[in-house]
């Protein structure tokens, strides 16, 4: 980089900023040569990986009207399909229609994630409404709704840089069309976020419905054993004289009169039908 700094008069600041991994999107010009960072997506990346610098990677241009250079950390393929089919054929004849190249494809690794997160959803979505809920699932959804937000960050901060970008007359409507694809990259990236957010909503509120469940099985229970619970409670009371120990039917009719009252509690439930 020192020999490259040297032989192209690159600025010395803007060669650390090309150097540091986890740098964020950018664009300067010093001395007529243009500087620009991008990130693209990084498709060998794990469902895991949560921020920009894990799921995405940095491409740094440095470019004039009679160079251009990149610098990234490891072969980007997009970069041997741009010189083989626009600058080896000679359908860019300029750095900056190579640099307009160069953008469109890094936003367009944006595009296949969107559509793997998008499925992803939908299978997620499937299994709570079909009730088929476990806390893995959370944690997937917590997972998608983590890279949609980091690829919607990163393509807002691309935009800043993009529309500094300036080219000839001729070639300003494709350029135009690079400066509009973050955005509309971005929306299916933000149709994934809202839909994570509904889901895990929809989630908390099924988990919340089933919890009503149990406490509501648990106080009918209770409400039918509570006038039983009564009733034993008197004639468990250990007093000497109650008429009703010295009954030859006392013991089955306490019992027929707690059947009594068992049925007259299900048909009082049945009738505000809580049953």
């Amino acid at each position: 980089m020192d020999k490259l700094s040297k032989d192209y008069g690159l600025n010395n600041h803007l060669v650390r900023d090309c150097m540091e991994p986890a740098h964020l999107p950018k664009y300067d010009i010093v001395d007529d040569v243009h500087f620009l960072i991008l990130r693209y997506y990084n498709h060998g990346s794990s469902s895991r990986l949560t921020t920009i610098q894990e799921l995405t990677n940095k491409i740094a241009i440095f470019y004039s009207d009679k160079f251009l250079i990149t610098i990234r950390k490891e072969e980007v393929q997009f970069l041997n399909i741009i010189r083989s089919k626009h600058v080896g054929n000679g359908n860019c004849t300029a750095p900056v229609q190579v640099v307009t190249k160069v953008i469109w494809q890094a936003l367009e690794t944006f595009d296949d994630p969107a559509e793997r997160l998008s499925e992803q959803v939908d299978f997620y979505e499937n299994q709570i409404i079909l009730k088929r809920t476990n806390n893995d699932q959370v944690e997937a959804l917590y997972f998608i709704k983590r890279q949609a937000s980091v690829s919607i960050k990163v393509l807002l901060l691309m935009l800043d840089p993009i529309n500094h970008i300036k080219t000839s007359p001729e070639d300003e409507a494709e350029l135009q069309d690079v400066r509009d694809q973050p955005l509309k990259i971005q929306t299916p990236h933000t149709q994934v976020l809202e839909d994570v957010n509904n889901l895990m909503n929809l989630y908390v509120s099924f988990s919340a419905q089933k919890t009503n469940d149990v406490m509501k099985i648990l106080t009918i229970f209770s409400v039918f054993f509570m006038p039983l619970t009564f009733i034993v409670g008197i004639y468990g009371m250990n007093f000497e004289y109650m008429p009703e120990l010295n009954m030859r039917w006392g013991y089955p009719g306490v019992l027929i009169a707690m059947v009594v009252v068992t049925g007259i509690v299900y048909q009082w439930f049945k009738r505000k039908k809580w049953l």
